[in-house]
C-alpha cells in the first residue's frame, strides 16, 4: 500500500479504529443483557443513527442502555390494602344501610343525667380507645357531645364474625322517619353488601307510662306523674295477694317525637296506654300483645300503635318482690330496678 492510498484511507481507518474502540466499550450491565438476549447499542448501533449529530446520538445512546439494563422497569404490583379499625367499618355499613336507631342507654328505661354532663364523663375513656376516637372525630369534629352519641351508636351495632368477613342485623332509621330491619356483610377492608331490607317500626325502648295514667293507690288513683318517693300504692306479693306499699323507685324520661305507644283495650272497658316495650306481670311486652290474648283476667280486643306527643313517658316501682302495679286498673310490671 502506498502512502497516497494510505493517506486517503488514513481518516476512514481513524474512524473505523475509533468506533472499534467505542463498541468494545459496552455498559456495565452489557453481560446481563446478553444473558437476556439483548442487543445492546455497543454491539449493533443502526447506521443511520451513527450519522446522526452526536448530541442526538448521546441520548439515543442513553435510551437504548437504560432499556437494556431494565433501567425503565415495570410498575411495582399495589400493596392490599389494610383492613379497617373496627369503629371505622360500623361507618361503612352505616353509610351503606343507614344510621342505626337503637335505645339509647342515657335515656331509656329512664334518663340517668344531663346527656352533656355524661359525654363529659365519658370523654377520657372514648380517647384512649385511640382507632375509635380517630374514626369518630373524622366523621363529627371534636364536639364533645357529639363525639358521644357517635360512640354510643357505634356501640349499639354489633359486627358478628362470619367466616372472613362480618355480619350485621339491625333496625335503621330511614330519612322519612320510619323503620327498616337490614342485614348484610362487611369484608375487612370495608366493603359492604346488603343481603335484605324490611320495613319496619320504631324500637321498642321500655319507656314507661303514658302521661295521666292512673296508679291505684289505698287513697284512690293518682296521675303517675304526680307521686312521689315514699307514696303508698297497691302492688301484689310473691304469691299473687294485693298488699299496700310504698314507692322505691319514680321517674320519667324524655322521648322523641316519633315515638309510639300501644293503647291496650281489654273486652270489660279497661284501657291502658304505654311504651311497646313496658312489661306485663307475666314476661311479656305490650308492644308483643294481640287481639284475643289473655291480659289481667280479661281478653284484648284491641292493641294499636299510635303517636305520642306528650314529650315524656313515666314509672313507679313499689317495693317488694314483684314491683307490680295497677295502671287504670291493668296489673303491669315496672321497668325500674
Amino acid at each position: 500500500m502506498n502512502q497516497s492510498a494510505s493517506r486517503r484511507r488514513g481518516p476512514t481507518l481513524l474512524m473505523a479504529r475509533g468506533q472499534s474502540k467505542r463498541r468494545t466499550a459496552a455498559p456495565a450491565c452489557s453481560a446481563s443483557s446478553r444473558s437476556r438476549g439483548v442487543d445492546t447499542w455497543a454491539v449493533r448501533e443502526p447506521l443511520a443513527i451513527a450519522r446522526r449529530p452526536r448530541g442526538v446520538r448521546l441520548i439515543l445512546a442513553v435510551a437504548l442502555a437504560l432499556t437494556a439494563c431494565g433501567g425503565f422497569a415495570a410498575a411495582s404490583p399495589t400493596p392490599a390494602p389494610s383492613p379497617l379499625p373496627a369503629a371505622e367499618l360500623k361507618y361503612r355499613v352505616m353509610d351503606a344501610a343507614g344510621r342505626i336507631w337503637f335505645c339509647d342507654p342515657d335515656f331509656y328505661p329512664l334518663a340517668r343525667n344531663d346527656e352533656y354532663l355524661l359525654a363529659k364523663q365519658k370523654l377520657p375513656e372514648i380517647q384512649r380507645d385511640a382507632p375509635t376516637y380517630a374514626a369518630i372525630t373524622a366523621r363529627v369534629g371534636t364536639d364533645e357531645l357529639a363525639v358521644y352519641r357517635d360512640w354510643k351508636a357505634l356501640n349499639a351495632l354489633a359486627l358478628q364474625p362470619v367466616n372472613d368477613v362480618f355480619g350485621f342485623a339491625y333496625l335503621a332509621q330511614k330519612t322519612d322517619k320510619t323503620g327498616e330491619r337490614v342485614d348484610g356483610r362487611v369484608t375487612a377492608v370495608g366493603r359492604v353488601t346488603v343481603l335484605s331490607r324490611t320495613a319496619s317500626g320504631a324500637p321498642n325502648c321500655p319507656i314507661c307510662l303514658a302521661l295521666g295514667t292512673r296508679i291505684a293507690t289505698p287513697s284512690g288513683d293518682v296521675a303517675v306523674q304526680d307521686l312521689r318517693l315514699g307514696d303508698v300504692v297497691w302492688t301484689i306479693d310473691a304469691a299473687g295477694a294485693r298488699l299496700a306499699a310504698p314507692l322505691s323507685a319514680i321517674g320519667s324520661t324524655p322521648v322523641p317525637p316519633t315515638h309510639e305507644v300501644v293503647r291496650v283495650v281489654l273486652d270489660d272497658g279497661r284501657v291502658v296506654v304505654a311504651s311497646p316495650g313496658h312489661p306485663t306481670t307475666d314476661g311479656r311486652q305490650v308492644g308483643d300483645l294481640h287481639v284475643g290474648d289473655a291480659l289481667d283476667g280479661g281478653r284484648i280486643v284491641s292493641a294499636e300503635r299510635e303517636p305520642y306527643s306528650a314529650g315524656f313517658t313515666f314509672d313507679v316501682r313499689p317495693a317488694g318482690v314483684s314491683g307490680a302495679y295497677w295502671a287504670n286498673g291493668v296489673l303491669l310490671g315496672s321497668t325500674l330496678p
